[in-house]
């Protein structure tokens, strides 16, 4: 079994996001947690507004 962790990660009005997100996966992985999957979410004009990190690591019972 796994347990999941979501980051979100805003980005700029020019879409550069406003946090490192390599430093944010180090972090991460450093406390056990694998990367599963990046979510960009969008604006209606095609600009991404916001990335979702999404993590992984098996859950301890």
């Amino acid at each position: 079994m796994y347990t999941y962790k979501v980051v979100t990660i805003k980005s700029s009005w020019k879409g550069t996001p406003k946090e490192d997100e390599e430093q944010i996966m180090n972090e991460a992985a450093a406390q056990g947690w694998r990367l599963h999957s990046i979510i960009p979410f969008s604006t209606t004009t095609g600009g991404t507004t916001d990335l979702k990190l999404v993590f992984e690591k098996v859950a301890e019972m």
